[in-house]
């Protein structure tokens, strides 16, 4: 598929002010593709919750192997980052600990095992939890502190993954996963 007139319909809505979800609809009038189409939907929007990464999961396996390879190495990290901070703060603000965590969690693994999920599910306070996560594939990627917040830390790196996936690979879906991304977090905050 020819990225060309989505990199320019991207490109023309850059200085508009439109709600993600317009952003998306408008988006999705230049896929020919349905799977394409659900999975743009899916990651546009605003309530990322377990179900819509599921969706965008499933959805990833029915399209072309270079878009497969580019956005699961991409989702994947975006989707560890986030059950890394959502077990910060089931720990730190709930104090939930052990198995009652993986309720909360996404069932989907990219870089982070299983054995290091368990490991930092079974931590018994949020600094054990630091600890692991410092032993972790993510350590260099995630730190805590008082000056930057989990989120926006994880709104950082998941956007640095997003703009250089976008430049490398720009006749893939990368370009459109970044604007949305942007968007989604400029909506957030």
């Amino acid at each position: 598929m020819n990225y060309s007139a989505i990199l320019a319909k991207i490109g023309a809505m850059k200085g508009k002010k439109m709600s993600i979800d317009q952003a998306a609809s408008s988006i999705c009038l230049y896929l020919s593709d349905v799977c394409q189409r659900k999975f743009i939907l899916a990651a546009a929007s605003i309530d990322t919750d377990i179900n819509s990464y599921i969706t965008m999961w499933k959805t990833l396996s029915q399209m072309d192997t270079t878009n497969i390879r580019i956005i699961r190495r991409i989702l994947g990290s975006e989707i560890d980052m986030t059950n890394i901070i959502w077990m910060y703060r089931l720990k730190r603000y709930r104090r939930i600990k052990g198995d009652a965590t993986y309720g909360y969690l996404i069932p989907i693994r990219s870089r982070l095992s299983v054995v290091a999920t368990q490991k930092m599910a079974e931590c018994e306070t949020p600094r054990h939890l630091v600890d692991e996560i410092e032993n972790s594939v993510y350590a260099k990627k995630i730190y805590f502190n008082k000056k930057i917040t989990p989120e926006q830390q994880l709104t950082a790196y998941i956007a640095k993954c997003y703009k250089a996936a976008a430049k490398q690979y720009p006749n893939t879906m990368a370009p459109v996963l970044a604007y949305l991304y942007q968007r989604k977090s400029e909506q957030n905050w």
